[in-house]
């Protein structure tokens, strides 16, 4: 369930414990349902996660309504098997 706990007029967010660390909340998502503006720093690493590849696609359109976010669980050096489980 998301519910506005941030103090930010028109965001919404919610964190789990999806399993990726032992006992803390793992997973989150920020939700802003009228869209934002967005910007972002990716790395300067050759050698670049699926994620971030397609994160960084993604900026093309400046506007996004969610981002989940995800700790414990680098998905990196994962090849074509890791760009086919990105959404």
């Amino acid at each position: 369930m998301l519910y506005n706990a941030l103090p930010v007029n028109g965001f919404q967010y919610a964190s789990i414990h999806a399993g990726f660390k032992k006992k803390k909340k793992d997973l989150a998502l920020i939700y802003c349902p009228n869209g934002a503006t967005v910007a972002a720093t990716f790395t300067t690493n050759k050698t670049k996660a699926a994620p971030v590849v397609l994160s960084s696609a993604h900026m093309a359109s400046k506007s996004i309504k969610a981002i989940i976010i995800n700790s414990g669980n680098a998905n990196a050096c994962t090849g074509a098997k890791g760009y086919s489980r990105c959404p």
